[in-house]
Order: C-alpha cells, then structure tokens, then sequence
C-alpha cells in the first residue's frame, strides 16, 4: 500500500497589522485555532512591508474560504441546547434582581441615617438574609452557565471577579479533565489571573488584558460567550483576508486603539448618535484565544502577566515580531523574554534571537467614576 505526502502551504493574513496589539493578538490567535483544527504543523511568522503581516506556514490547505471554515469550527466551542440557554438566562435574572435587592435595602438603610449598634442591627435583621438568598441563586446561576457556555473557563461568571477559594474551586474542577493534550482551560485561568493575588474585598486581581469589568453593562467573559454565538465563516475571511471595516456594534474587548475616543481625538462627539464605536467581532475573538501564552503569576505581593510591565505611571503590553516560523511553544518563550519590557530593549540580544522589531502600547484610563474607559495607545517600536 502507497500513502501520499501531505503538501503544506504558506497563507498571508493581510487584514491583519502586526503593530497593532488586536492584529498581534488575532495573529497568535488563529495559530492556536488552527493548531486545534488539526493543523499540526502551523507555524507562525511575520512578514515586513508596509506593516508587519501574519503568515502561517505548514498549512494544509491555504484556500482562503476552506480556511476561514475551518477556522470558524473551532472557534465556535460546544454547542449550546435552547433549553440550556434559557435556564442560564433565567437564573442569570434572578441572580440579578436579587443582587439589586440587597444594594437598594442597604441604600434604604443609609437613608435612615443610623448609627452603631442601630445600623449594625438593621444590617442583621435585614442584609444578611438577602445577602443568603443572592448567594444562593448566585450558585444556581454558575450551575446553569456551566450548562450553557462553549468553552470550560467562561463558567467563572460574565467577569474575572470571583474569590480566591472559588477560583481554586474552578481551577480543580478543570484539572480532572485536562491532560497534556487538553490543557488550554487551565491555561486560560493562569492568565486571567492567580488566587494568591486578591484585592480587599478577597476578589482575585485580574489581567491586564481584562479591559471591561462592567462599564455600560459589558463584561469580559460575557462579551467572549457572545462573541463566540456570533462566529460564521464569512465573518472569518472578511476578518483575516479584507481590509477591516469595522462594521461590527458592541462586543469589544478594546485591544484595538482604535476605540481611544477621546473627545480631544475626534472631530465629533464620540457618544453622538450614529457615532458609536464599532469593531471586528472575530478579531476581538482570534485575539482572546491568544491569552492562554501569558499566564499570570504573583510578584512582590501583587499580579505579573506576561509582557506587562509599568513604565512612565501607566502599564505597558509590548510584543515582539519575528521574521522565522514559529510554533506556540517558541512564541510562548519569545513572550516571557526579560528584554521584552525592558524600558530600553537591547537591539543587539533580541535580534541574535531573532526578534527584528518590538512594539509597545500603554493602557490608559480615561474617564472618572464608574463610566470609565480603558484603552491602548497607539503603538510605537521601540526595537
């Protein structure tokens, strides 16, 4: 019996701009992707032009429509029943009613203007018993989300906020299940954060990835099951093959910077109508599978994640290019590099490792209270 080789291609990714952080991300996104879809061989590199273009080596098929389907099938995740769906909506509305109640009584309470042992009464006889029965349709509601979302990690809740005990809980849950071939759960939750490193209230501190937390309703891992119920293979080869257009409303995870809309930045009021933010829905998704090659870990009592450092006041992601195709496991290596987030890399260490350029973005905050934004910069080399 004669077998026949595989033929392996090279495919150009020409929607996508090394120099901007979403691009770098999609790019290390769609390498994982591909890897899971049975492209074992697909390596990573990049390619100088006018920008710094993605192209992955070792494909098997470099059909730009094949692809994107192909693609598009491992981005989806399991399958969600409409039966699951709609016990997840339901709890997830009692969860929150409930939650309301608990903050409005302790409003009343404050109104009363009681003091001591009055207010500690009041919050006894009054608090403590909702605060039971939140907690309670809480637990229903992670039980019913754990039912309904695509990927494992997303069962933590809509955002990266849960205790340390609980997200030790998680964690061990998804160890029974993982082995080397099956880890990217657990992966997922050593980059989102570490419950060694926890805030006053006892809540893990999370990435800095993690860019919305609640403002306007948007929550991180809510926004990431969203995107992915939204995933066709069109959306993947506009997504990967055609300039963005950005014709996408909401469900943006904010890596693009793009979306700083600060007033001083436009010749319009950025929350006009007609005038609203918009993005690449499978960008923004390409880009969060990406997070699982930088994991978090405690440094000096507080969290470090990978390509992250604090320079001039602001925390800083920087990321390197490189012009050799590379696997997940070098890029992985690449990534944690010491001379990556160096204030002043050293051009002549990063390019005998073959690093050809290194471009960084600042995370910034704009707004004050509890409608703030946060946002990247644009990008400068700094290598």
């Amino acid at each position: 019996m004669t077998g026949s080789l595989t033929s392996f291609e090279s495919l150009e990714l020409p929607a996508l701009d090394g120099s901007n952080p979403l691009g770098f991300l999609a790019a290390l996104g769609i390498l994982l992707a591909a890897r899971q879809a049975g492209e074992s061989e697909s390596a990573l590199r990049w390619k100088r032009g006018l920008r710094w273009i993605p192209v992955l080596e070792g494909v098997s098929n470099a059909e730009p429509v094949r692809f994107s389907e192909m693609l598009a099938g491992a981005l989806r995740g399991k399958p969600s029943s409409a039966e699951a769906e709609n016990a997840r909506e339901r709890a997830q509305r009692e969860f929150d009613a409930e939650k309301k109640a608990v903050q409005d009584q302790l409003r009343a309470i404050g109104k009363r203007r009681l003091k001591g042992r009055e207010r500690k009464a009041a919050i006894e006889a009054e608090i403590r018993p909702r605060e039971r029965v939140r907690d309670g349709k809480r637990d229903a509601w992670l039980q019913a989300l754990a039912q309904a979302v695509p990927r494992p990690e997303l069962a933590l809740g809509q955002r990266i906020d849960c205790g340390g005990e609980e997200y030790r809980e998680h964690a061990l849950t998804l160890l029974t299940d993982a082995d080397l071939a099956r880890r990217e759960p657990l992966d997922f939750l050593a980059a989102f954060g570490s419950d060694a490193c926890v805030d006053k209230s006892g809540r893990i501190e999370h990435t800095p990835f993690c860019f919305i937390t609640g403002s306007g309703r948007q929550y991180f891992l809510d926004t990431v099951r969203q995107l992915m119920g939204r995933v066709e293979p069109e959306r993947v080869r506009r997504a990967l093959f055609e300039p963005w257009t950005y014709r996408d409303e909401k469900l943006s995870l904010r890596w693009d910077p793009t979306e700083d809309r600060r007033y001083a930045l436009m010749d319009r009021d950025p929350t006009a109508s007609g005038n609203e933010p918009r993005t690449v829905w499978v960008a923004n998704l390409l880009a969060y599978r990406a997070l699982v090659l930088f994991p978090s870990t405690p440094r000096r009592a507080e969290l470090a994640t990978t390509a992250w450092s604090k320079l001039d006041g602001n925390p800083a992601f920087s990321w390197p290019i490189w012009e050799w195709a590379a696997g997940p496991e070098t890029v992985r290596s690449l990534l944690q590099l010491r001379e990556l987030t160096s204030a002043t890399p050293n051009t002549a260490i990063l390019r005998a490792r073959g690093i050809a350029a290194i471009f960084r973005a600042s995370r910034i905050k704009v707004g004050e209270g509890a409608n703030y934004k946060l946002n990247f910069t644009g990008s400068r080399a700094v290598a």
